[in-house]
């Protein structure tokens, strides 16, 4: 007697090219959702406020001031002294570049005082204050900004 010969129609998926394709987009997302947050501002506890606009679509400089005294420009370490230096020139890199104060609410409110002082003394004196809208007065439809 002739014997017949099976063959094996188990059907085999390999789930291992498919994994890595979820892991990279994974990964793309993350790292694009990181990249949208442009307020490099440290560890820092923004006030509410209540009044404001959306900023324009360009990268700000963003000078912060930790709950500490300490002011950072673009997430740089600087002193008050050398703070003039720093951003004008960050703004011959980014001439559109808008200026953006970040505020710990328990920092000194002097050093806020000095800074914006030395900023309009060399002639910067156009800067915007940021802070995370206070829930209670969000509106539907209302083109205002969040936390950044």
């Amino acid at each position: 007697m002739r014997r017949v010969r099976r063959i094996s129609s188990d059907v085999h998926i390999e789930l291992t090219p498919m994994i890595d394709v979820l892991f990279l987009l994974l990964t793309f997302f993350i790292f694009a959702v990181v990249m949208m947050v442009r307020a490099d501002v440290l560890d820092v506890n923004l006030p509410e406020l209540a009044a404001g606009h959306s900023p324009e679509r360009s990268i700000p400089i963003t000078i912060a001031i930790t709950q500490e005294g300490e002011l950072f420009v673009n997430s740089e370490l600087v002193a008050l002294e050398n703070i003039i230096e720093h951003v004008q020139a960050l703004r011959v890199e980014q001439p559109e570049g808008a200026l953006v104060l970040a505020v710990d609410t328990q920092s000194p409110a002097g050093m806020l005082i000095s800074l914006a002082d030395t900023l309009t003394g060399a002639g910067l004196g156009e800067f915007s204050i940021i802070g995370h809208r206070s829930p209670a007065e969000t509106q539907i439809g209302d083109d205002q900004t969040g936390s950044p």
